[in-house]
């Protein structure tokens, strides 16, 4: 049909069968005979023919709207689909876990687009398991988290482990003391992540490990928040090393060595859906993720 449409518009737009054809690449016949086949399809006649003169008629002027209506749509389908073909073009779609939209991923993409500038990106954030729900979902092309169970629907492939640390205002009374026992934080408020993160049932684990009943003043789901609170005195906390490198540099922050625990790491970890075909932007992207992640992290590592 749309074959039929395109050369209906042709007529309209040119005037004349001759040149319909010359533009086409067709002969003469060939458009009368589409035309024809047109009309029997709708079973009306779309012009009035007036001796060498076509006219559109109401119907034809409905048909024509129409016509170009569909064109335009499977035109920019076709250009939606080269996209998924072309590396070099078109919108990314990732959806992140707080700690690796805030603090990897911004230089990594920045780094990324330098190379590649027509390619765009569209970053959604939220909890490990809300990354994972929209990859399932389709709704982006991958995820990049710091908590993931492997399964045979994911395949997932570690970025860069980013150290676990206790963290403390510069004049916090624990300084300058050396390295102290977990146990001994009960006398200390802490600032932590609610409940349901992955980050806070880390330090739970811990401080049950250990027989510490943890003192919290505050809680919040957002690291840069904590950071602040910690800064100004509220608190101790335990960080991702990615979310305080600067200020650790800086003197805002201090690290408090732990004498009879580790603390240890989460691999930061890109997921994508087993046996999923990426556009070849995605795909691209996702080969380059690893090298880009290594050269990123080592800012702070």
């Amino acid at each position: 049909m749309n074959t039929l449409y395109r050369t209906f518009v042709q007529v309209v737009e040119h005037g004349t069968l001759s040149e319909a054809a010359e533009r086409l690449h067709l002969t003469q016949p060939s458009v009368t005979r589409q035309l024809q086949q047109l009309e029997r399809t709708y079973g009306t006649a779309l012009f009035d023919r007036t001796g060498r003169k076509m006219l559109l008629n109401r119907a034809g002027q409905r048909v024509y709207q129409t016509a170009r209506q569909v064109l335009a749509l499977e035109q920019r389908l076709a250009d939606e689909l080269r996209e998924f073909a072309d590396p070099e073009i078109g919108t990314i779609y990732i959806a992140a876990g707080l700690t690796p939209s805030i603090y990897l991923l911004p230089p990594v993409l920045a780094a990324y687009r330098d190379k590649h500038p027509k390619v765009q990106f569209q970053v959604q954030s939220g909890s490990s398991k809300e990354v994972l729900e929209m990859l399932h979902t389709g709704a982006v092309d991958m995820g990049v988290v710091t908590t993931a169970e492997s399964n045979a629907d994911l395949t997932l492939t570690a970025l860069v482990p980013d150290r676990l640390l206790l963290v403390a205002a510069p004049n916090h009374p624990l300084l300058p003391g050396g390295a102290v026992r977990f146990s001994e934080l009960s006398e200390w408020p802490m600032v932590l992540m609610r409940p349901e993160s992955g980050l806070r049932s880390i330090v739970e684990s811990i401080a049950m490990s250990t027989g510490t009943k943890l003192q919290i003043a505050m809680e919040t789901d957002s690291l840069e928040s904590i950071n602040r609170l910690v800064q100004t005195g509220v608190g101790l906390s335990v960080l991702p090393q990615s979310a305080v490198a600067d200020d650790l540099t800086s003197g805002r922050l201090v690290e408090i060595g732990l004498g009879d625990v580790e603390l240890g790491s989460r691999t930061i970890t890109l997921a994508t859906r087993t046996g999923s075909t990426l556009p070849a932007n995605a795909a691209r992207f996702a080969a380059a993720l690893p090298g880009l992640c290594r050269q990123s992290a080592a800012c702070y590592n």
